[in-house]
């Protein structure tokens, strides 16, 4: 009897120490060791993991040769209890794009998501990342994203909430200066359509916008501008070539089309 007592306490103990143990393995597993057991992918290069699966670093992510900077993890014990599992991350310094950021990525029961995600990066550096403009154009300032919440879906998003902004914006051209104050949009996404309002408003110029577009790659566009007290007179005689304003002096646009 007593035999079979000290086995089943044996045996509890065992089984204790063996589960502490693999806790304890799991929480302390390197990074590093973790990244050598996954295949790789094809122009993704991450260098100088440090620290553990669950708070650790990399000194420097590449993908199709763009360097995007070092990343820092940090994973949230508390958003268990929520059936999430998310990482506080910081990333982009070093960047070849001056990307700075930090914020909450994670998946739950609905999918992968981000919350309260801020990402700045200069408006020159977007500027190299859009498509080519015919005019040269040069612009300054900075442009932070913020998402208040996303939820991935393919090929986009299944819903979305943030605000871009540009301040401090400024564009220069060959025939004139712009200096457009601040420019915000608000931007949302339902079952993978995106759609951004925004405005701007300064002594040189005045104007608002929108933009769609929709998961067939279908956009469609619709601007106007006024110009204000202090608009260059180098550009004043440039909108002759844009028509006649309307009764309220606003310049007014439409654009649609498929990429």
């Amino acid at each position: 009897m007593k035999l079979g007592l000290f086995t089943k306490r044996g045996l509890l103990f065992s089984s204790v120490f063996v589960g502490c143990f693999s806790v304890s393995l799991i929480l302390h597993l390197p990074a590093s060791f973790a990244l050598k057991q996954v295949p790789s992918v094809r122009g993704l290069s991450i260098e100088g993991v440090e620290g553990s699966l669950w708070k650790g670093s990399a000194q420097n992510i590449s993908w199709q040769r763009v360097n995007y900077g070092s990343v820092q993890w940090d994973f949230q014990f508390s958003k268990l209890l929520q059936a999430k599992a998310e990482l506080a991350v910081r990333f982009g310094r070093n960047s070849d794009m001056t990307l700075r950021g930090k914020g909450y990525v994670g998946y739950s029961l609905a999918g992968i998501y981000a919350e309260n995600l801020v990402a700045t990066m200069p408006a020159e550096k977007v500027l190299d990342y859009a498509p080519s403009i015919p005019v040269p154009v040069s612009v300054a300032g900075q442009v932070e994203l913020t998402i208040k919440h996303a939820l991935h879906a393919q090929p986009w998003c299944q819903e979305a909430e943030g605000t871009l902004a540009w301040s401090s914006a400024g564009v220069e051209s060959p025939i004139g200066a712009l200096d457009l104050g601040p420019v915000i949009a608000d931007i949302t996404c339902q079952e993978n359509t995106i759609s951004a309002k925004g405005e701007q408003n300064s002594p040189n110029v005045t104007s608002e916008f929108s933009a769609e577009l929709t998961p067939n790659k279908r956009y469609k566009t619709s601007a106007w501008f006024k110009p204000g007290a202090e608009f260059p007179a180098a550009m004043q005689s440039q909108l002759k070539w844009l028509g006649n304003p309307d009764s309220q002096g606003k310049y007014q646009f439409t654009y649609q089309g498929r990429f």
